[in-house]
């Protein structure tokens, strides 16, 4: 039997690379480049046209004329048999949880339109509405021991600062351990979740929230996104699409932990100034001089002395 999502998702990515001044693509052409019938091309073509695709089949040539700003699994070419997409759930990190548990492979994601109780750090809410981009992944990563899980973390805020910068125009800044911030505003926050096997990871699921055509400024006055601050609509699919391409390219590279640290702290917003931190168990307030070897904060205190602070929340002000 034909996959049906992979035949959508070869006809999107076909349709995708046309000139804009193309006449479009002949069926016979579609269906050879696909290796499917007329008829499995046809029941494709009129699912995505369900789901708010234009598709122009006029003349015997087809041409995408619009597309949902909608993260379908089949908008991701050679990844759509690892894309769960939730119209609405209560959190993209719960979805990954039972992802994980029933055996899912490697890079896999859950993403959703709307999340009802998604959470930051800290157990904080996260306000996800409608327009926002909310995903996590689930790694399984071979014989990593637990202690290196936070590396994974520092190598998902470095590859989103980076798709954001040079996908988006948005000179986004890093502020520890893992937020994006746009100047003083944030705009975006990363979660994760481990499972062990002994002494190494069996599974870790990081969880993404990325403020994109929503206004989370309603909810939270400090929060901004990539539509506020452009004036600007940008496609969902496509910034999830470019971030795991770099994500994924980045665990491939197996690179130094070390290596990742330099490159992390070039995009840092919370290095060389006064911050204050909050963990589970105080608040303090220092400035904030490096990151270590392990991704824990170094903090200067008032008189003097040194603090390593490995988990909490750090705020500007």
């Amino acid at each position: 039997m034909t996959d049906l999502s992979l035949i959508k998702a070869g006809l999107l990515a076909l349709l995708r690379d046309l000139d804009h001044r193309d006449a479009g693509r002949a069926i016979d052409d579609l269906v050879a480049c696909l290796a499917c019938g007329a008829a499995e091309l046809d029941s494709a073509a009129q699912a995505l046209i369900r789901l708010g695709y234009g598709i122009d089949r006029r003349d015997g040539r087809w041409r995408l004329t619009s597309a949902p700003d909608i993260p379908w699994p089949w908008e991701f070419l050679g990844r759509q048999g690892r894309m769960h997409y939730f119209p609405e759930t209560t959190s993209t990190m719960d979805e990954a949880r039972r992802l994980a548990e029933a055996g899912c492979p490697h890079l896999t994601v859950a993403v959703a339109g709307i999340q009802t109780r998604g959470r930051g750090r800290m157990d904080r809410v996260w306000s996800s509405d409608e327009g926002g981009l909310y995903f996590t992944v689930v790694l399984r990563p071979r014989d990593v021991p637990a202690v290196q899980a936070v590396k994974f973390n520092f190598m998902a805020s470095l590859a989103l600062v980076e798709t954001l910068g040079q996908e988006c125009g948005i000179d986004a800044r890093v502020k520890w351990p893992n937020d994006l911030m746009a100047g003083e505003r944030k705009l975006s926050g990363m979660l994760s979740e481990m499972e062990t096997d002994g002494d190494v990871i069996d599974y870790v699921n990081i969880g993404i929230g990325l403020n994109v055509n929503n206004n989370p400024a309603v909810v939270e006055p400090r929060a901004v996104s990539l539509r506020s601050l452009t004036g600007r609509a940008f496609s969902r699919p496509e910034i999830l699409g470019r971030f795991l391409d770099r994500f994924e390219a980045a665990l491939l590279a197996h690179p130094d932990f070390t290596a990742v640290m330099a490159a992390w702290k070039t995009h840092a917003g919370s290095l060389n100034r006064e911050v204050e931190v909050v963990t589970l168990k105080e608040r303090l307030r220092g400035f904030a001089e490096d990151v270590d070897g392990q991704g824990a904060l170094v903090l200067r205190l008032a008189d003097g002395s040194r603090r390593t602070i490995c988990c909490g929340d750090c705020f500007y002000g």
